[in-house]
């Protein structure tokens, strides 16, 4: 079953604590040689008239001093993407009756960021809440997003996992090493977890692409399975595993990465 978004009340994606910023380990950097100041959360508080939205005290993740600028642009392009998505999501399923009844006013998005890892990968949970300014209920996903900062771009889930883990076999060792509300996830008659859902889509008759319901998020203690949609219920649930249970099943040269970036020796 996956719940559908039908409007606007107040609802919150999730409940995510806000990290602060830190300062990340030095490493190679792309082409520059270093991997900047480290990431740090930035809030910002705007109207964009043009896609009607207005931002409050929005949050997101950004680095800054690395000397390759193109690497540093790409990687905060992508740290920022989730909330880019609420912004053309919001803009994208206004249909011509929500937009008479939207008629000056603007819908309000908040996104709230946790902070994982910190180092030459760097993660973040970005949780999205939306007052739309139509009639209805519903909330938007927190969507988790992984860049390596040295290589300078965002890293999927086939980036992350070795290719076997993601066929079905794999998928249920990999099920089976994470810890968290199996027994709520169950009781909604959820599917299991399939490869698909590890990517971007077209869901429920969206006309705007959503995250993929499935994300990776990296943390010091190790790997989260962050199943977050669009919709009432039933949309928002968090599996973790600690590094060592889940090492067979991340790519070898990733994982000294992970535990270095997360400070583990």
């Amino acid at each position: 079953m996956r719940a559908r978004f039908r409007g606007g009340l107040v609802v919150a994606a999730a409940a995510v604590a806000v990290a602060g910023a830190a300062g990340c380990s030095g490493g190679d950097g792309g082409k520059s040689g270093d991997t900047g100041s480290g990431p740090r959360v930035i809030e910002e508080s705007l109207v964009r008239a043009d896609k009607q939205v207005q931002l409050k005290e929005a949050e997101s993740t950004k680095i800054a001093g690395m000397r390759d600028k193109a690497a540093e642009q790409r990687v905060n392009q992508a740290l920022r993407a989730p909330l880019e998505w609420a912004i053309t999501w919001s803009y994208g399923t206004l249909t011509p009756e929500r937009k008479k009844e939207c008629e000056n006013r603007n819908t309000t998005i908040q996104t709230k960021v946790r902070l994982g890892l910190r180092g030459e990968v760097v993660s973040a949970a970005n949780a999205i809440e939306m007052i739309p300014c139509w009639e209805g209920e519903g909330g938007l996903p927190t969507v988790p997003v992984i860049v390596d900062v040295k290589a300078g771009k965002a890293l999927t889930a086939e980036d992350v996992l070795r290719p076997e883990v993601l066929e079905k076999d794999g998928l249920k060792k990999f099920w089976d090493a994470l810890d968290g509300p199996k027994n709520d996830w169950k009781d909604c008659d959820l599917e299991d977890v399939q490869r698909k859902d590890f990517a971007p889509g077209k869901r429920d008759g969206d006309p705007v692409e959503s995250p993929a319901p499935a994300g990776i998020m990296f943390t010091p203690k190790g790997l989260e399975l962050i199943w977050s949609t669009t919709g009432t219920d039933c949309n928002n649930f968090t599996f973790t595993a600690p590094f060592e249970k889940v090492k067979d099943m991340i790519k070898p040269e990733l994982y000294p990465r992970l535990l270095a970036s997360a400070g583990v020796k």
